[in-house]
């Protein structure tokens, strides 16, 4: 049923000219309407070829190309279409914080910082929404200094972005003190004790697991070696197993010390972006 009315909104668009205005360009009320029913897919379907000018109508409707692009997770197009939004457009302050927060959320954090930092016509409010967008990319990029300057100049007033701050200053804290796991570290603690390397990573039952494992076979091979010396055939079998495995496991420990700090790293980015994303969502609600 759904995918009926959506294709006779499109049916309703294309044989009914009086929608269209000069240049080709859709009618910014009929693309509000459907972004208003979250029908984003259609809209950028409508806006595929939508033109540039200085009009206040084409303003509009970049911006609904844009938040249409940004509500489906197409960030990068999403802000280049944000962007061309001009100041005189009513939807000009909000299309310059999302352009800059979809180039934050795909790491582009210089880019972002630009967007803000040329931003101009907000109010006050607008401004500290702006301290505390260019104070989370600054956490991200781990530069604590222009963190704690930009955080020290907030307002925080606003029980929203009080909360937010807090969590900043929370994850800021966490990451100065976080001690980065060393892939070269973990492997010398297994070459020296199997599975140490793993706990050292954060993996404590992987590694009890290992250490079990490997000094079991360990333990079999030299007890096979003191029975039926080491050109036995169960001693080489049991052997080469051991050898294996105690390769294994320092190989193992240098990629779980990867894979702990990316993981440590990742959540605390992805931290950091939600509380960006709150005040914004509350701010143009």
């Amino acid at each position: 049923m759904q995918l009926f009315l959506k294709k006779a909104t499109l049916l309703l668009y294309l044989f009914f000219p009086l929608v269209l205005v000069s240049q080709n360009n859709p009618d910014p009320l009929f693309i509000q309407h459907l972004v208003g029913k979250k029908m984003y897919s259609e809209v950028i379907f409508l806006l595929d070829d939508l033109e540039d000018s200085t009009s206040a109508q084409t303003d509009s409707l970049h911006y609904f190309k844009g938040w249409s692009l940004y509500s489906l997770k197409s960030l990068g197009p999403s802000a280049d279409q944000l962007l061309r939004v001009s100041p005189a457009s009513p939807f000009y302050v909000k299309s310059r914080f999302f352009a800059a927060y979809n180039q934050t959320h795909l790491g582009n954090y210089q880019p972002a910082k630009e967007i803000l930092l040329r931003l101009n016509g907000g109010d006050r409010e607008a401004e500290n929404l702006r301290l505390f967008q260019l104070a989370g990319i600054s956490l991200l990029e781990k530069n604590y200094a222009a963190f704690e300057n930009l955080a020290g100049r907030l307002d925080t007033s606003h029980y929203v972005l009080h909360d937010e701050l807090l969590t900043l200053n929370s994850c800021a804290d966490r990451l100065k003190s976080h001690r980065q796991k060393s892939p070269a570290v973990a492997g010398v603690f297994s070459a020296l004790v199997p599975g140490a390397g793993k706990i050292y990573a954060g993996k404590t039952a992987q590694g009890i697991s290992t250490l079990i494992t490997v000094v079991g076979f360990g333990l079999v091979t030299l007890e096979n070696w003191k029975k039926n010396g080491p050109e036995n055939f169960k001693t080489i079998l049991f052997g080469s197993v051991f050898t294996t495995f105690y390769i294994g496991n320092i190989y193992g420990s240098v990629y779980a010390a990867r894979i702990s700090e990316n993981e440590f790293q990742h959540e605390y980015q992805n931290r950091i972006l939600f509380n960006l994303h709150i005040p914004l969502r509350n701010f143009f609600n």
